[in-house]
């Protein structure tokens, strides 16, 4: 990766040198932690993680009270990112007797807007950060009042209205802030063109990626052969890139959109070109996993299992050729138990039963492929493995259920009415509205909050996780949950990709570069 940006003859290894010397510096707390802060939004951590790393301990062990709300909040944010334990006890300082935040402090815009930013990272019961984002109310009164000189602080904080920090695709939110960044007054440039570069060069990867993966896709044919499932190579590599940009990390992205085309394509076997009987049949063959049962299968399904069949045993005796342990019973229990809770949706479906929210729920964490996703993630991410791969992954599994569960969440908020058009079975929305006896908009409202909810859970499982080991499974896990954000977020951006929003962000990261 030497591509250089035409404004002279340094490579990217020189200029990362001179960055470094940057963290290595002993500036004040302020500018360290907004040194920090800029290498994240920026893209650039992952080049500079054991650097980042001491100067993320020097900003935990540095204990002196926080007498402005910008310093305090920041210091609390980046902690809470980077999984340091920081307490929400800091703020205490601002609110008065009766414990409401002073309105003083909604002149300081930047502090405001952090403080923002850290009560979206709020844990279950944390009472403080709720009151400030209920206070961060302010924000949105803020924005008619800013003149044209805080032009970058207005955009900002119009970003963060729209989606808090903690919850935006980190790759993404990359592409955004360089253009934030080199706006702004006294930008440091070397580390802007350290930033474009970096971009660019990790673009082009992506791009190698993309095309070894259609030859793949072309090879397999499964969308020519079976016409009724939906082509989405694109969206499955789009999914990858947002839960482990990293470049190191290429097998795990490519091996990720093979597993998210095979969903696709099955998920639609089992909703839209299906009778009761021969999914059943599919489904036990995948739970066998015996070649020789593809004789009892009809045609189509012949060719959608033996793709199955192939490709998983080539990850299985891929990871056994290079680190020894034989993960096959992991990745076929996965497909079992995903095709075990798609044939629980079709008897719903050809029964015209309509479950319990929590029935529904139970089943429907499996069904949106998060478990499959992840187990796959969790031995893909396996690069630098020194003992047996298979020891610790049953650890993680509050983690990959609270996050499956939000994905469930995000896409039922987001596809409900397209995909029962296609001819699927009720979503926890129907299934509420029935239950409860409400109206759509209700039962909207519910989902809503037990979203947000989901979050205070997800990020404090992430964090004693991220404490606990520095497996990327755990970062992974979080921007699974990013990723449905941002695929769902105004509709279905998956089952319709055509939409202009995904496909104007999709060019951004994969086709326009810096």
């Amino acid at each position: 990766m030497s591509r250089q940006d035409g404004h002279g003859s340094e490579n990217i290894e020189e200029i990362k040198q001179n960055v470094r010397q940057m963290l290595e510096g002993r500036d004040e707390p302020v500018a360290q932690m907004e040194l920090v802060d800029d290498f994240q939004r920026l893209g650039i951590s992952y080049h500079f993680e054991k650097e980042i790393k001491v100067a993320m301990d020097c900003i935990f062990e540095d204990r002196k009270e926080c007498e402005h709300l910008y310093f305090a909040a920041l210091r609390f944010r980046l902690l809470r990112q980077h999984g340091y334990h920081a307490s929400p006890d800091v703020f205490e300082v601002f609110v008065d007797e009766r414990g409401r935040f002073s309105n003083i402090l909604a002149e300081d815009l930047k502090g405001l807007l952090n403080l923002y930013e850290a009560s979206h990272l709020r844990f279950e019961g944390e009472h403080i950060l709720k009151k400030a984002m209920d206070f961060t109310n302010h924000l949105r009164e803020s924005m008619t009042k800013m003149n044209n000189s805080d032009c970058i602080l207005a955009r900002q904080i119009a970003q963060a209205l729209e989606l808090p920090l903690s919850r935006r695709m980190l790759r993404l939110e990359a592409s955004n802030y360089i253009d934030s960044y080199q706006r702004r007054p006294g930008h440091r440039s070397c580390l802007l063109k350290l930033a474009k570069l970096d971009f660019n060069n990790v673009q082009s990867l992506y791009q190698a990626e993309v095309k070894e993966m259609l030859r793949w896709w072309r090879g397999l044919q499964l969308a020519e052969n079976l016409k009724f499932a939906r082509d989405r190579l694109m969206d499955s590599y789009l999914w990858t890139v947002g839960g482990i940009f990293n470049p190191l990390f290429s097998v795990c992205r490519k091996g990720l959109t093979k597993v998210g085309c095979l969903v696709t394509t099955i998920d639609d076997v089992y909703d839209v070109y299906r009778t009761l009987d021969e999914i059943e049949l599919f489904s036990e063959a995948v739970e066998k996993w015996e070649i020789g049962y593809i004789d009892q299968l009809p045609q189509y399904m012949r060719l959608c299992f033996l793709a199955l069949y192939n490709t998983t045993n080539q990850f299985a005796y891929d990871f056994m050729r290079d680190k020894g342990p034989n993960i096959l019973g992991y990745l076929t229990r996965a497909w079992a138990e995903l095709c075990k809770a798609y044939l629980v949706e079709a008897k719903w479906f050809y029964s015209g039963y309509t479950p319990t929210v929590e029935e529904y729920l139970d089943n429907a964490w499996v069904s949106i492929s998060g478990p499959l996703v992840l187990i796959h993630a969790y031995f893909f991410m396996q690069h630098d493995i020194k003992e047996d791969a298979t020891m610790d992954v049953d650890h993680y599994f509050n983690l990959i259920k609270k996050s499956s569960m939000m994905v469930r969440l995000q896409n039922d908020l987001g596809t409900c009415k397209d995909e029962i058009g296609r001819g699927d079975v009720p979503k926890c929305i129907q299934c509420y509205m029935k239950e409860k006896s409400v109206s759509e908009e209700a039962a909207r409202h519910h989902f809503d909050g037990r979203l947000k909810n989901a979050w205070e859970g997800l990020l404090k499982e992430w964090a004693e996780a991220a404490g606990a080991t520095s497996h990327p499974i755990v970062h992974f896990a979080l921007n699974f949950v990013r990723v449905g954000q941002f695929m769902y977020q105004h509709g279905d951006g998956y089952g319709f990709p055509e939409r202009d929003y995904p496909v104007e962000r999709t060019l951004k990261l994969m086709v326009e570069s810096i």
